[in-house]
């Protein structure tokens, strides 16, 4: 396993998950976001950074598929904690906490599982 290439996949997919978030999201607050161009232009710009995420991520854990794809599914998550909060002031929750914690224990097992 390589650590390094494992953070670069991480930091990767964190940006490109808070970009998705905002496509996704800010028409809520936007109402004329989605007939913009600019999150055509941040779709194109996050799927990029997935792709290369993914590069290093699959490389960082030697092969694995899953344990990338859980990785992209949990910065995705983390994301949301941060964003939901800021933007629209949902608390975190402790059921939040525990989804968080799931999170968190997927990327432990795809870690520490040899």
């Amino acid at each position: 396993m390589d650590y390094q290439k494992l953070v670069i996949s991480s930091v990767l997919f964190l940006v490109g998950s808070i970009g998705h978030w905002y496509i996704m999201y800010w028409q809520f607050k936007q109402s004329n976001w989605i007939q913009s161009p600019v999150p055509y232009g941040l779709a194109v710009l996050c799927a990029w950074l997935w792709i290369k995420a993914s590069a290093y991520g699959v490389a960082g854990f030697n092969g694995s598929m899953w344990s990338n794809r859980f990785l992209f599914f949990v910065t995705g998550v983390f994301a949301g904690a941060i964003l939901y909060p800021i933007h629209y002031g949902q608390a975190i929750t402790v059921k939040v906490v525990v989804q968080l914690a799931l999170a968190i224990a997927l990327i432990l097992v795809s870690v520490l599982w040899k």
